[in-house]
């Protein structure tokens, strides 16, 4: 199966959100986003000091889109135009017809369901035009607020990897949790 290549235009829109591609413009939000060490706790982004790096990670998802492994939207409030939070899929197989989905989202907007309606836009996306069967998601066991999302959007917990990610200086297990299409389906 050769690459698929995706649309230009992946915006995504939702009652309370606008997802779309990051561009170079957004890095102040983005640098006010990954600032707070509770927004990349559990992620392999470091916790960002200025803009150039900012910057240099919008370079690389660029590059990652581009390459046809992997996109990341950016999560914006409909309402301010505020860069809220970032989700998308990495590690994109597309001859296995998988991926895996992470995100992050400022504490201002925790436990009201904001990434809970991105990931829903997000994931149809996943199985509707990237064509995906499977979609993985890796958590870190302390990351109990990630684990009730997955498990509230259908997605099932299918095992612990023990120390496999090398995370800011230090081995963490990983729980694997899936979505599958079927699955997806019966409850879209």
């Amino acid at each position: 199966m050769e690459n698929q290549s995706l649309p230009e235009d992946q915006l995504l829109e939702t009652e309370r959100l606008i997802l779309r591609p990051l561009q170079m413009g957004d890095a102040a939000g983005l640098l006010g986003l990954y600032a707070m060490p509770e927004v990349t706790e559990f992620t392999d982004i470091p916790t960002m000091k200025e803009e150039a790096q900012a910057l240099r990670w919008i370079e690389q998802l660029n590059a990652m889109r581009s390459a046809g492994q992997g996109l990341r939207w950016g999560v914006f409030d409909r309402e301010s135009g505020d860069l809220i939070g970032t989700c998308g899929f990495h590690h994109w197989d597309q001859s296995r017809r998988r991926a895996e989905v992470s995100y992050d989202l400022s504490p201002r907007y925790w436990g009201q369901g904001y990434m809970r309606e991105a990931l829903q836009a997000v994931l149809r996306y996943g199985f509707e035009q990237m064509r995906l069967h499977r979609i993985e998601a890796l958590v870190d066991p302390r990351d109990t607020r990630s684990q009730n999302l997955l498990y509230g959007l259908g997605f099932k917990l299918e095992g612990v990897l023990r120390d496999h990610d090398f995370i800011k200086d230090r081995f963490q297990d990983d729980m694997v949790f899936a979505l599958l299409e079927g699955e997806w389906k019966k409850q879209a």
